[in-house]
């Protein structure tokens, strides 16, 4: 996983930026989003080919390696001049009373975490010429930093313009080089017969993906091993089409999906995954490449203008807004609701949904559809996709924008659920519903989803967890009257996210020397850990009144 970059005479950009797991790149038009994307794909094809050339020479001397502007497809550009800010390569610089030229270098540093290894490697690049840059690795990183950097896997998917009318098969090897070079036309359907030859419960996944998003079903690639040509329909209304006859929206989705399932390991750069998608779909689409790029231990980074991305990633990820010199947003309730202002987008869903869910956070959703699956409840298909509105704990929030929308459709019906409030609620077509506990975390069964977490194989390969450090983490944290009586007041006063769980993981990963494993966005991961009869009976009250309001119109 990358953690930072720091970028310097990168087109407009002098940054430093801290990353997470998924991290989203927000601000206005030509604000650096997209470079900031474009400066760690060339970081990874300078690194690469520098090692590449370097491990079969003796040359002590640092020489930069010849990198070509055709390489870098990922960056259209009809000079290698555009990517240095204002065209400016070089600098006058006094020495001596005499001034000479000095070359302006752009350096890309990135740092990041793998296999329980931080790691720190740096590039610098020097124009040649319209064609070429040099790239020369800065300092003398240590071979196994090396080796932990080149593991991760990059892919900058810019949005897709089109695709090739043939595509002959390739290695895999080529394949994540066309990648690397932005070429993703020429690798679409290759990817799509990786994960059909290699990857079948990824192939299903992706049918079904498909299937959900566009209503068009894939048929399995196929190689003609006369003419090197690998062939793909899809089947839409029963009728066959050849893949490129599907639209933009289509080809950027498969691409994205195809690349996630066919490798592990990978950090995905995607600018404006929501282009060519209509409202409803960009949310499901970000939760969808947050959640499968989580269970194959990837990386999202990912730069949006769509304010259902926005919303959905407020509470969870980390957002860094290009606004003045790049930042981490840290008053995430400030953004939700500068974000919150009625708009077009609103009515949309609500006239194709005719309904609306108002919650705290995302991670309200999270454990809702995770109770749901549990416990095999009917609401689960209706908390799939629904038009949700975030409202931050706010029942004066959500009356306003319910009754907003009802203005324009009287049939509007919806579901309002708080965290524990003393608030009067309002009888009426909204309808509010509040938790008895703290929080929603508290319904979460503590500790044995916990101990079951940690009794699982890591994801991770290189991590192993340890079951009886968490238990005695745990029981120093548990008052021992409330670990004697699941009753006890603790367990329902507690703002169990951030006063036991938050604690509870740090302290674990800060004696296995390991960054957190579990934030306040995985503690789903905790709910679909439990047996239906743990779970506390007004959760399934809460569910049953969520289907009975808007599951049957869902």
């Amino acid at each position: 996983m990358i953690t930072k970059i720091v970028i310097k005479n990168f087109k407009r950009l002098n940054a430093e930026i801290d990353l997470s797991q998924t991290a989203v790149f927000v601000g206005p038009n030509n604000s650096g989003k997209t470079s900031a994307l474009q400066a760690i794909a060339l970081w990874d094809i300078g690194l690469r080919k520098w090692v590449e050339a370097k491990k079969d020479s003796d040359s002590k001397k640092r020489r930069g390696v010849a990198v070509n502007r055709k390489d870098i497809l990922s960056i259209p550009m009809r000079s290698a001049k555009h990517l240095w800010k204002n065209l400016h390569v070089q600098e006058a610089v006094k020495k001596d009373g005499v001034l000479h030229n000095k070359k302006i270098k752009i350096e890309i540093q990135v740092e990041g975490y793998t296999m329980r290894s931080e790691w720190k490697v740096a590039m610098e690049f020097d124009y040649a010429n319209h064609e070429v840059v040099y790239a020369r690795l800065l300092g003398s990183p240590e071979s196994e930093v090396l080796q932990a950097a080149l593991k991760e896997k990059i892919a900058f998917l810019p949005a897709m313009s089109g695709l090739a009318a043939r595509e002959d098969m390739l290695t895999p090897g080529s394949i994540y080089s066309r990648i690397g070079e932005g070429r993703t036309a020429d690798v679409l359907r290759n990817l799509c017969y990786m994960v059909y030859k290699d990857k079948r419960e990824n192939w299903e996944k992706l049918k079904e993906i498909m299937n959900r998003l566009f209503g068009a079903k894939i048929s399995e690639p196929e190689f003609d091993d006369v003419s090197g040509v690998i062939n793909m329909e899809y089947n839409e209304n029963g009728q066959f089409f050849d893949l490129p006859s599907a639209g933009r929206g289509f080809h950027q989705i498969l691409l994205l999906f195809s690349f996630i399932f066919s490798s592990e390991s990978t950090v995905l750069l995607v600018d404006e995954p929501d282009a060519h998608l209509e409202i409803i779909r960009q949310r499901e689409v970000f939760n969808l490449l947050s959640s499968s790029l989580n269970d194959q231990n990837s990386q999202l980074i990912v730069a949006t203008h769509s304010e259902a991305v926005l919303n959905e990633a407020a509470e969870r990820d980390k957002i860094i807004a290009f606004i003045g010199n790049p930042h981490i947003v840290n008053n995430k309730a400030h953004l939700v609701k500068s974000l919150s202002e009625f708009g077009y987008d609103q009515y949309v869903q609500a006239e194709q949904k005719k309904c609306v869910l108002y919650l705290e956070g995302s991670t309200d959703l999270q454990l809702l559809q995770a109770f749901a699956k549990v416990l095999k409840h009917p609401a689960e298909k209706c908390l799939q996709n629904p038009f949700v509105r975030y409202v931050a704990n706010r029942p004066s929030d959500a009356r306003r924008h319910f009754h907003a929308l009802r203005e324009a459709f009287p049939n509007l019906k919806g579901v309002a659920l708080f965290d524990r409030l003393n608030n009067q609620f309002e009888r009426g077509p909204l309808l509010e519903l509040t938790w008895s506990r703290y929080e929603i975390e508290n319904y979460i069964p503590i500790p044995e989803t916990i101990e079951r977490y940690f009794s699982q194989p890591s994801e991770n390969l290189f991590e192993l967890h340890d079951v009886e450090l968490i238990k005695k983490i745990m029981e120093e944290e548990i008052p021992k009257a409330a670990l004697k009586d699941k009753t006890h007041a603790w367990w329902s006063d507690t703002k169990i996210s951030e006063k036991f769980l938050k604690r509870i993981f740090e302290e674990y990963c800060k004696e296995m020397k390991m960054p957190v494993c579990l934030n306040k966005g995985d503690y789903y991961r905790l709910a679909l850990l439990a047996q239906p009869t743990e779970l506390d009976g007004e959760v399934k009250e809460k569910l049953d009144a969520i289907y009975n309001s808007i599951g049957k119109i869902s």
